[in-house]
């Protein structure tokens, strides 16, 4: 019985030539076949399989911001923003700029439509009034006298030049405006005087019928005076000219 235990024992620490030598073989082709897929070419049995370790990729190892292309982003819209913002008030302004000058130049027509038509109208001096004395009357009377009611507005019967407003003894305040043609009208006693040298037109108002000077009530003395200085009738002169008094 001790023969037979050791006979199994022998059996089981031993294994049997051929299957180690298969062993081996197998280990050796498997090494070969994974050299041989590694190098391209064929590996013996004896060859030893070296694998290269994959690559890692490389780490950063400064710090990033994951905002900065947000803030980027956000400054270059507020840039553009405010460009356009710029250009439209800009094109605004000047839209408001080319309206003020064609308004400014339909206004100047407008008035020199208004000073070529008053420039051929002739209007009353005064608007409420009596003929108090006629041109010629007592003592060879220059003028015509229209008397109303004191501080009422005086006004050039037609459009001409201030050639002279201020104090002119008997006459008392008095505007001289003299017309295209050379033609002169005098308005006389005034209260005041509204107007300088210079253009006025048909209905500026020269000042306020009054009664300074040579006077003996409030009234207008109107007198019309011909390029040579002579004296004619306001009267028909004005009636020629459209304006009944």
């Amino acid at each position: 019985m001790a023969s037979r235990a050791r006979h199994r024992r022998r059996r089981r620490s031993t294994l049997p030539v051929p299957a180690l030598a298969g062993s081996a073989v197998v280990a050796v082709a498997v090494a070969g076949s994974l050299t041989a897929s590694a190098s391209g070419s064929a590996g013996r049995a004896g060859d030893v399989l070296v694998l290269d370790a994959p690559s890692r990729p490389a780490v950063s190892t400064g710090s990033v911001d994951p905002f900065a292309a947000l803030s980027e982003a956000t400054d270059t819209l507020g840039v553009v923003t405010q460009e356009a913002s710029t250009s439209a008030h800009q094109a605004i302004r000047e839209s408001e700029i080319e309206a003020e000058r064609r308004a400014a130049e339909e206004r100047a027509a407008r008035e020199a439509e208004e000073r070529e038509r008053l420039a051929r109208m002739f209007v009353a001096p005064v608007s409420s009034y009596t003929i108090s004395s006629p041109f010629g009357g007592y003592r060879g009377h220059g003028g015509l006298d229209l008397a109303g009611p004191y501080g009422q507005p005086v006004r050039a019967v037609h459009s001409g030049t201030v050639v002279s407003a201020g104090w002119d003894g008997s006459y008392g305040y008095k505007v001289e405006v003299r017309h295209a043609d050379g033609t002169e009208t005098w308005y006389a006693h005034l209260s005041s005087i509204s107007v300088g040298l210079g253009p006025v037109n048909t209905g500026t108002v020269l000042g306020a019928l009054g009664s300074t000077g040579r006077s003996t009530g409030p009234h207008l003395h109107l007198e019309v005076r011909t390029p040579g200085d002579v004296r004619i009738n306001p009267y028909p002169w004005l009636a020629e000219r459209g304006v009944s008094l």
